[in-house]
Formats: structure tokens, C-alpha cells, sequence
């Protein structure tokens, strides 16, 4: 009877060490893996406001979805005025043409900057689009992409394309979609959106 009591005493003891390691590693196991998911995630969409910006830049609005957005960067071209000759020299006759330069080989250059930032391989074109549109630690789910327009700060009726691509944190945070973790983080909520852009107001910065 007594070493029966002994064991059970012991595995009782056990059984609360094992509760005590536990309530200390969840919170920091939620806190590291939460910093370097929100670190990607943000990484991932700051590119794409970059991508809605050239392809406005392109077009005077935003793109409504990836198939516009890649085709349009993949197949247009920039007019940019050149210059012919000095223009502070008076013996010359200085002229001004239009050059057409293929917005694909900005796309390029762009990608190739993008990635050496975060330490990633070079990647084709697809496969790039294939990244930056696709939610990372979601088993394949996209950000959405949405376009609106709003009114110019500062005029009456004035209207501007604006844009949201983004994802809710329980996308990316899926084995942490519960309210239970709240005692980790106030502040967390799986439904909360993890966005750039805004479609009520002229914006392409990030909601962090």
C-alpha cells in the first residue's frame, strides 16, 4: 500500500512539473512563432503595395486581381521622355522623344532587390508571383486582393483608386485559432486582418 501511495505521489509530482514546463514554454513558443510568421506575412504584402504601385503607375489605378496585376507588369511598356542633346548649350537644338521601356525588365530588377533583401533565391517570374500572393504557413491559401475608390484628402468630389491585399491571423496562425491564447496576447485575434493598403482612404502602408 505504501509503495503504491510512493508511485502515485511520484507521478503526481511528475504530472505537475510537466503542467509547470508547459505554462511556460506555450506563451513563448506563441511569441517566437507569432514574430517570425508576422515577419514573412508583412514582408510578403509590403511587396505587393510595391507591385499595386507600379502597375498603377502603368495603368492609373490599381489592379483588382493577380491575373491583371501579373499580365499588365509582364506585357506593358513605360513612356519616358529623353532628352536629345544639352539643353544649357545654346548651339544646340535640344529635342524631347518618348522612349518605351518594357515594364517587364523594371519587374525584373524589382524582384531581384526584393528577394536579395530577404535573403531569398532568385526566383523565374511565376514563381515569384506564386510567393508574394500565397499566405505563408496556410497550406496554399492567397491573400485576397481588393480594389475601391475614395475621396482625395483635402478636395470635395475628387476621386482616387485605392486597394487592400491582406489575410485574417488565424490564416497564418491556424493552430493558434482559439481564444485561448488571449492570456498570451491581449491584444490577439485570429479574425483580425493583417493587411496593406485601404480601401476607404488613399493608403499603401500596412495595418502594423
Amino acid at each position: 500500500m505504501k509503495i503504491a501511495l510512493n508511485i502515485l505521489l511520484s507521478l503526481a509530482a511528475l504530472g505537475l512539473v510537466y503542467l509547470l514546463i508547459e505554462s511556460i514554454r506555450k506563451p513563448i513558443t506563441f511569441k517566437e512563432t507569432g514574430e517570425i510568421r508576422e515577419e514573412q506575412v508583412r514582408e510578403r504584402l509590403t511587396q505587393a503595395a510595391e507591385l499595386q504601385k507600379i502597375y498603377k503607375a502603368l495603368h492609373g489605378k490599381y489592379a483588382d486581381n493577380y491575373d491583371s496585376l501579373k499580365y499588365v507588369l509582364t506585357h506593358d511598356t513605360f513612356l519616358v521622355e529623353q532628352v536629345i542633346g544639352d539643353k544649357y548649350d545654346t548651339n544646340q537644338v535640344v529635342s524631347t522623344v518618348e522612349v518605351k521601356i518594357p515594364a517587364k525588365d523594371s519587374l525584373k530588377g524589382f524582384i531581384k532587390k526584393s528577394l536579395m533583401k530577404v535573403k531569398k533565391p532568385m526566383m523565374s517570374i511565376d514563381e515569384y508571383f506564386d510567393y508574394v500572393t500565397t499566405v505563408p504557413f496556410s497550406d496554399g491559401q492567397k491573400f485576397y486582393i481588393k480594389t475601391g475608390e475614395a475621396i482625395v484628402e483635402g478636395t470635395d468630389s475628387m476621386m482616387t483608386s485605392t486597394f487592400e491585399v491582406g489575410t485574417t491571423i488565424g490564416t497564418y496562425m491556424a493552430e493558434f485559432d482559439s481564444a485561448g491564447h488571449v492570456i498570451y496576447d491581449p491584444e490577439y485575434n485570429p479574425n483580425k486582418l493583417r493587411k496593406v493598403g485601404d480601401l476607404y482612404k488613399p493608403s499603401t502602408n500596412g495595418n502594423w
